[in-house]
């Protein structure tokens, strides 16, 4: 009999166990999809970067890709990375 309640409650302990490491392995999944989003974040930012330092060794930088007229300065100042006037921006935005 008693080891029945010795089995069942090695049972029972291997079975907490198994929830337990199911919960870390959830939560580290979670940690390493939030490092792939920030690093997903950091290299469009990059890429913006990239883009706008060659604009401006190209000459272009402040003309919208788009329409080729000048974009504000207080929209440069704001969002310097920015390659589209606020009005090709919206049309973008609303495809």
């Amino acid at each position: 009999m008693k080891l029945i309640q010795s089995s069942k409650s090695l049972e029972r302990d291997v079975g907490d166990l198994t929830f337990s490491n199911e919960i870390d392995l959830a939560s580290s999944l979670e940690g390493r999809e939030m490092v792939f989003q920030l690093t997903s974040r950091d290299r469009n930012e990059l890429r913006l970067i990239e883009e706008a330092i060659f604009r401006i060794n190209e000459g272009t930088y402040g003309a919208c890709e788009s329409c080729e007229k000048k974009i504000s300065l207080k929209r440069l100042q704001i969002m310097p990375l920015t390659a589209l006037c606020i009005e090709c921006q919206e049309a973008a935005e609303n495809l």
